[in-house]
């Protein structure tokens, strides 16, 4: 009897040892799970825009407003000159010490097919208007924060003085240019190409154009002739060259560059100027008035009866190393960015959205847009481009600076052209 007692006492003592067991171990990964999701975690952040950093540390600090939802979670904003953005992160990205999220420049973009982690799968991603659009190796490795359409901006005071309407073609724009000219008291258009770089609306985005796709080059890349007569690229040169020998950039267009042609325009003393949105910020900065500024898109159309096309430029890709030990959370982050948070910061600092559903209501580019059917075309330039480009040396900008010159024919270059491409193909 007092054996059986024994036993069942032992027994009693097991199955109370055995519970405690379980209950500790319940706990025990209770307590696990809530310390993984109460982990701080410090994400590092690098950008190189002034207006973005200035909102995202004075105007409505990131930091805090993140802390609201994920109170686990501190964000360091660093800010990097844009002169040094890009050569600074290809070092740090060479030493693995890239940010945990950090935007690239879209002209980098391929050279981080690699680097990135995938963002794929993220909601943000399929709100947004052109992640898919500007994928490398089929994936989306950044998220565009901005977009920017080409515009030509022009004095409406001097338009109102020769009587000129907006012109919707190519034809009628050199027409505009040239009874300018005439008057001889204003630069029809102001252009410094002594800095190669201010002639892309020209020489950079007209192939585009002409061609009606925004990956245009990329095609290119697989041809060994693209620079042929009757090709889009020899197309859009051609009217270029109407445009140059026309001489409506002042009597030295390569004798003064980027400061000059802006101060030009802001002092009355030229019609118009070509550049992005993205200029209006500059302009006022500069003490150009709002009353007597307008804007159209540049007309490369040949009748109005064909498609108005006109460049869309993504920009400021949003993503995440792979080298980063917080990608979980750095993704998280971007899910939120690109929220709330995203549609106040682009409405407070007039950036053109990327995301779908967030309205934009800039009155002053909508002027551009009135009357007009415009068709968008997203620029953008994969690894197979950039590839012959960098192989071949190829400068659209440089060449746009020879045709001014005049000394070479438009023939001998398109021709001097698809030698060098096919070489670099073939390379």
């Amino acid at each position: 009897m007092v054996k059986k007692k024994l036993l069942k006492k032992l027994s009693l003592a097991l199955v109370g040892a055995t519970l405690l067991s379980i209950v500790a171990v319940g706990c025990s990964n209770t307590n696990s799970a809530s310390n993984a999701s109460d982990k701080k975690v410090t994400l590092k952040m690098a950008l190189w825009g002034d207006d973005e950093y200035k909102y995202m540390t004075e105007t409505s600090k990131i930091a805090d407003a993140y802390k609201k939802v994920h109170p686990n979670v501190t964000i360091e904003v660093e800010k990097i000159a844009k002169t040094e953005y890009d050569n600074t992160m290809k070092i740090r990205s060479t030493a693995n010490q890239l940010p945990d999220v950090f935007p690239i420049r879209q002209a980098n973009l391929s050279l981080y097919g690699d680097t990135m982690v995938p963002l794929n799968d993220l909601k943000a991603t399929e709100n947004n208007l052109y992640a898919k659009e500007t994928m490398i190796k089929g994936n989306v490795i950044g998220l565009p924060e901005a977009v920017f359409n080409e515009f030509v901006f022009y004095n409406k005071n001097i338009f109102k003085e020769y009587n000129l309407e907006i012109p919707k073609t190519w034809d009628e724009f050199l027409k505009v240019c040239q009874t300018i000219k005439d008057g001889k008291k204003y630069t029809p258009l102001a252009m410094g190409l002594k800095d190669s770089w201010v002639n892309y609306p020209l020489n950079e985005y007209m192939p585009m154009l002409e061609a009606g796709d925004g990956q245009y080059y990329n095609k290119m890349a697989t041809k060994d002739d693209p620079f042929t007569k009757g090709q889009p690229f020899y197309n859009a040169y051609t009217k270029i060259q109407k445009l140059y020998d026309a001489k409506v950039f002042g009597d030295d267009p390569l004798g003064y560059g980027w400061d000059q042609q802006r101060a030009m325009f802001v002092a009355g003393k030229a019609a118009m100027f070509a550049a992005g949105s993205w200029y209006k910020t500059d302009y006022n900065q500069n003490g150009g008035k709002d009353e007597n500024l307008g804007v159209f898109l540049l007309p490369t159309r040949n009748t109005t009866s064909d498609p108005f096309y006109t460049t869309a430029m993504t920009e400021f890709f949003w993503g995440v190393p792979k080298t980063s030990k917080n990608q979980k959370e750095a993704k998280e982050f971007l899910e939120w960015f690109f929220g709330d948070y995203y549609t106040q910061l682009v409405s407070t600092l007039s950036i053109k959205p990327t995301m779908k559903g967030v309205s934009y209501n800039d009155k002053f580019f909508t002027q551009a847009f009135d009357g007009v059917d415009a068709k968008s075309v997203t620029v953008f330039y994969d690894d197979k481009y950039n590839k012959v480009k960098n192989a071949m040396k190829f400068d659209v900008n440089g060449i746009g600076q020879q045709m001014v010159a005049g000394k070479t024919s438009l023939d001998s270059i398109m021709n001097d052209l698809n030698a060098q491409w096919k070489k670099a193909r073939g390379n």
